[in-house]
């Protein structure tokens, strides 16, 4: 397996996937760095890990992502919207969410392979300060915020935030609609995260 290919599908991915050798099927917890290594994670670890050599990928027959049930993917919708201090039409569906049902019937996601995948502010703010910064403040403050476009992760990141004014369907006066972008380079398609908790996007779109 190409070195290359094998990055290309961890680079909207973390998490437990197999991988096919020679020698069998083996499975590792997997995420790509920075700055662009195939690393594993430590053991009882979720943040730290050590880079796999070139020779070890490339030794790789196949890669797939070990997927979590519909339902498992609806409870974290559930268990991180329980966190979040701010009011949202987002927020509540998530607490409503029939856990019998999947993302994309409970209306929360448009049903893509990143349903459920958390980026959080903490990961923005090592490629935009700034923006975080001023985000976790509009946040604070209740007010609307638009950043510039940054790099992420080798796309162009944003952030934003809209307070709603009035009640309209299923938003009322006060909702905090917000989101992170993380789009394909001088392009308006890629990847979409709404804000869940007050420290954590989770992925909802793909575009």
């Amino acid at each position: 397996m190409e070195y290359k290919d094998a990055a290309a599908i961890l680079n909207c991915n973390s998490g437990v996937f197999d991988i096919i050798t020679p020698h069998g099927k083996e499975r590792k917890r997997l995420f790509l760095s920075e700055q662009g290594n195939i690393c594993e994670f430590a053991k009882r670890s979720k943040t730290k890990g050590f880079q796999l050599g070139r020779h070890i990928i490339e030794g790789w027959i196949a890669l797939k992502k070990v997927e979590s049930s519909k339902t498992d993917i609806v409870a974290k919708f559930k268990r991180y919207a329980s966190r979040a201090t701010f009011p949202s039409a987002f927020v509540r569906k998530c607490h409503e969410a029939d856990p019998a049902k999947s993302c994309y019937e409970n209306r929360i996601t448009t049903g893509t392979r990143i349903d459920g995948e958390i980026i959080s502010l903490k990961a923005i703010e090592r490629y935009a300060p700034y923006a975080v910064q001023e985000f976790r403040k509009a946040l604070k403050e209740r007010r609307d915020y638009n950043s510039h476009r940054f790099d992420f992760r080798g796309y162009d990141g944003s952030l934003w935030l809209k307070v709603v004014e009035k009640d309209d369907g299923d938003y009322k006066a006060g909702d905090i609609v917000a989101g992170f972008s993380k789009e394909y380079r001088g392009c308006c398609n890629g990847y979409y995260y709404s804000l869940i908790d007050d420290e954590h996007f989770i992925g909802t779109d793909i575009d």
